[in-house]
């Protein structure tokens, strides 16, 4: 046992024995640590930290001696409450900022070492071990600064737990768990969150902007198909910047025939807006197709965007987009994208028509008349009948809704492709899902990086609904056996379910009239059995082989109607045409037919976190064998050193590269401050907002008595 070990054990008060009332050290212990000999500077630094931390104060180095080649002489450390704050700082009144507490109180405790010459060692000349203040209990001495430090591996944990989106406070809760309270961590909340930054930092070192410019610059090295561009306004800062990678471009290709996308705020320390372009896979479900960072939200902005869009796709255009009824959004869409059918997104009126306190009855007229599929004529009766009753045919509001009918209401629009979206729901749930991984203090890096890990999981789902499509067979059981059969073998089964529903409801159509022929065409009349005023027609061109009916359901959604599937009964075809299919609604909607082909769609992170779990189940052998003894720990730590050296230069030479750029080429967007953080002068009056109708202060325009 060392001399400076036998000293700690033998001498050193015990822990238990400690309380805040101790002051004084005893005279043989100060006479023990003065006959002390360090080999470094930094053994008689931990020696001193150590007997602080027992004793229960806190040190910080005060002064130092050095050689004029600049060789250390001389080290001082002292209590962390030697001194005192400068009186001025104590007079000042004028602060900005609330002051720190006093922690100083004139300690002249202190430890000492000198270097001898002749040995080369670090002899102690000086301590003096009295404080004149009361020293921390053990309960709480993990709280003083000079004891607190996050060790490697604690610093290893919690920049992965960062990297996936863990906030350090609950950071902090694994980090307690692990090693059994936060007396036992040796580091606090407060450590954890200073950390964090540092990470954050660190990562862009080089510029929030120049960093992820790098960052994709990196991702289309390593993918030929990733495409991203980006603008430099006049002070060049970042402007926008769009990106989408290779499965994508491939995903637009089989399903590009309908697009929503939508603007959204607060995802990042900028508040510029972001916006998603968001599809429909053949599962139903949603789909990335691209995002995009604006510099603000005018006309000439989006334009820049879908025009990107368009060359990252190749050029091709979707038929169908949906929008939330914003108005440059609306002039860009219907600048770019002329022949595309717009839809304003129903969800937004029925909120619109709320705020606007139009009442009960016209909002509930107006949901009926949005979303049933009935014919131009009927649709223009029942509004002009749903707004003489509500006495709001003057309203402005209503005039202006009822102008752009031709973009909400169904009887407009069916017959042109949507995939059962009627609304930006799909954005607003994209929205929802995104605030799991994104928060509005990330920088724009941070911000991409969380944005694929939301993009894997999509994938994933993506790839675990196609295995059960391929692996797994739905119940067949309704009384037309071979149709439902047929559909259950093409359709995915989230569209097979919607299949199912037409097909449960045939039945209760009948015949209006006999069928009649014209040509190839032969005609179908039919009324529901309990409204015979309503008829359905239904046209099928025996030499072509197609079908369709006049609610327009085939071509809106991509399924057979109720009343397709209703003639197809009677005219007892052993199985539906194959016309009333369309592919994307299929299992092989993008050419999969093999288990190889599922197993391709699994995004490279997705396979690196597999092989993780697999590496820790067989590593967990090692760790329980190296930890039984001191031979077999040495043993295991020198393997898993020389095992990690070895990987480390493996993983170098196969990681994707990030592209360096030059310090300074584009500057970070302007940090724009949100109410929650902004700082209010409550001296200044608030300016009073006025009606956009007619100017006049106390109120808007849905309570405007002039509009």
């Amino acid at each position: 046992m060392s001399e400076y070990e036998k000293v700690e054990n033998d001498d050193m008060p015990s822990q238990e024995k400690h309380t805040d009332e101790d002051v004084n050290i005893p005279q043989t212990f100060d006479q023990a640590i003065l006959a002390l000999v360090f080999e470094t500077l930094e053994d008689a630094e931990f020696f001193y930290n150590a007997y602080a931390k027992r004793v229960g104060f806190s040190i910080r180095k005060r002064d130092c001696r050095k050689s004029r080649d600049g060789k250390m002489l001389m080290q001082r450390w002292v209590c962390a409450k030697e001194g005192h704050r400068h009186q001025v700082w104590l007079d000042k009144y004028d602060r900005k900022r609330k002051p720190r507490r006093i922690t100083r109180g004139g300690c002249e405790a202190e430890f000492r070492v000198n270097l001898d010459h002749d040995t080369g060692k670090w002899v102690v000349k000086k301590l003096i071990s009295t404080h004149n203040h009361n020293l921390v209990s053990s309960k709480r001495v993990h709280l003083l600064r000079s004891h607190r430090e996050i060790k490697e591996s604690d610093k290893s944990f919690i920049e992965a737990l960062h990297s996936i989106g863990v906030s350090p406070r609950y950071i902090t809760e694994f980090c307690k768990e692990q090693h059994g309270g936060y007396q036992h961590m040796g580091f606090t909340p407060k450590d954890i969150e200073n950390e964090v930054q540092a990470i954050r930092k660190k990562m862009v070192q080089g510029g929030d902007a120049n960093t992820t410019i790098g960052y994709l610059e990196g991702r289309r090295q390593a993918d030929p198909e990733f495409f991203f561009k980006y603008t430099v306004k006049d002070d060049d800062k970042l402007g926008h910047l769009f990106w989408a990678d290779s499965v994508s471009r491939s995903d637009y290709a089989f399903f590009g025939e309908v697009v929503a996308f939508d603007a959204c705020y607060r995802r990042q320390k900028y508040n510029n807006p972001l916006v998603m372009l968001i599809g429909v896979n053949h599962h139903h479900q949603n789909l990335l197709l691209g995002a995009a960072f604006l510099k603000d939200e005018k006309t000439k902005s989006y334009i820049w965007l879908l025009q990107t869009f368009l060359e990252c796709m190749g050029g091709k255009k979707p038929s169908s987009v949906i929008i939330d009824g914003d108005k440059a959004m609306h002039q860009a869409v219907s600048q770019v994208f002329p022949k595309a059918a717009h839809r304003l997104c129903s969800w937004h009126i029925d909120r619109n028509a709320g705020d606007m306190k139009l009442g009960v009855k016209f909002l509930q007229g107006l949901n009926y008349l949005m979303k049933n599929r009935m014919s131009i004529k009927e649709f223009e009766e029942k509004w002009q009948r749903l707004v003489t009753e509500t006495n709001l045919d003057q309203y402005s509001w209503v005039k202006g809704l009822y102008g752009d009918r031709h973009m909400w209401c169904e009887a407009y629009l069916k017959g042109n492709f949507f995939g059962g979206m009627t609304t930006t729901s799909r954005c607003e749930g994209m929205n929802s899902t995104i605030n799991r991984y994104v928060n509005q203090n990330l920088k724009l890096f941070e911000f991409v990086k969380r944005y694929e890990r939301m993009v894997d999981k999509l994938r994933f789902n993506e790839s675990k609904a196609d295995f059960i499509a391929f692996h797994s067979r739905m119940v067949c059981s309704h009384v037309l056996l071979n149709y439902e059969q047929q559909a259950e073998e093409l359709y995915t089964p989230t569209i097979f379910e919607l299949f199912r529903e037409e097909l449960r409801f045939e039945t209760s159509y009948l015949l209006s009239e006999p069928m009649t022929q014209e040509g190839d065409i032969e005609i179908f009349k039919l009324h529901q059995w309990s409204k015979p005023s309503r008829i359905r027609t239904v046209e099928y061109n025996t030499i072509k082989d197609t079908i369709k009916c006049s609610c327009s359901l085939l071509e809106s959604i991509g399924i057979p109607c109720r009343h397709i599937l209703n003639v197809i009964k009677l005219r007892k075809m052993p199985r539906i045409p194959q016309s009333c299919f369309i592919s994307r609604w299929t299992k092989k909607a993008k050419g999969l037919g093999s288990e190889d082909a599922i197993t391709s769609l699994i995004d490279s992170k997705l396979v690196e976190t597999m092989r993780h779990g697999a590496l820790v189940a067989k590593g967990y052998k090692i760790f329980q064998l190296g930890s039984k003894s001191g031979g077999c720990f040495d043993k295991a730590s020198e393997e898993l050193t020389r095992l990690s050296t070895s990987l480390e230069k493996l993983s170098d030479q196969n990681k994707p590269c990030l592209v360096k750029r030059k310090y300074g080429d584009v500057g970070d967007p302007d940090i724009v401050k949100t109410k929650g953080t902004a700082r209010v002068d409550r001296n200044v009056k608030k300016k009073e907002r006025k009606c956009s109708t007619c100017g006049k202060p106390k109120h808007n325009k849905a309570t405007c008595p002039e509009a």
